[in-house]
Order: structure tokens, then sequence, then C-alpha cells
């Protein structure tokens, strides 16, 4: 099982690769709010939809529903990129946004 910060670093480098798939790179702010929504959340069981927990995205994380996961940090890289200014980094403001509606648009346990 990979430890939190390895995790982490797999979040930041998906969210990256998304952004860079719009030609866009992360500013520190969008870094830091990463670090703020996801950090604590690796460690902390998702939930079905009837509320009983499930394992924490670090006990999936090297399995299916990992690859699933990272999808949805690309998601939030993309989207956040198509969102910023055109002559801009993505910012911590746009990521948190991207975030907020890739989770919401998103039926896994891990998203609720």
């Amino acid at each position: 099982m990979p430890t939190q910060d390895e995790v982490f670093a797999s979040i930041i480098s998906a969210v990256e690769a998304g952004a860079k798939s719009e030609d866009k790179e992360l500013e520190q702010s969008a870094r830091d709010a990463l670090t703020e929504r996801y950090f604590g959340w690796i460690v902390k069981p998702g939930k079905t939809k009837e509320g009983k927990p499930v394992e924490t995205p670090q006990e999936v994380w090297d399995g299916p529903p990992g690859a699933l996961l990272r999808e949805k940090f690309e998601a939030i890289g993309r989207r956040a990129a198509q969102e910023s200014a055109p002559d801009q980094k993505v910012g911590g403001e746009r990521t948190r946004g991207a975030a907020d509606r890739v989770q919401a648009d998103s039926d896994c346990p891990w998203c609720r």
C-alpha cells in the first residue's frame, strides 16, 4: 500500500497532467488548495450511498478504484485549466471550484 505522501504526490501529478492537457500549469495556490482538501481525505474511509464506510483512498489507490480516482483528479486539472483565463496559470480558486464540480458529478464512495 502506498503511503499518504505517495498518494498525495500522485494526486498532484494527475491534476498537473489534466492542466497540461489544456496547456496550463498550476500555481502554488492550486497545490495549496489540493493539500487542504485532499491530504487528510486520503486516509478517511469512503461511504456507500447508504452511508456505510468503505476502504480509504489510500487502501484502494493501487487498484481499479484508484485508477478511477486518478481520472477524477485529471478531470479536476482539465476543468480548472479550461475555466482559467488564457494568459494565467491555474490558481487555487479555480482548482477548488473544479474539484467541487467534478465531485458533484461523480458517484463514487470517495466523492460524497
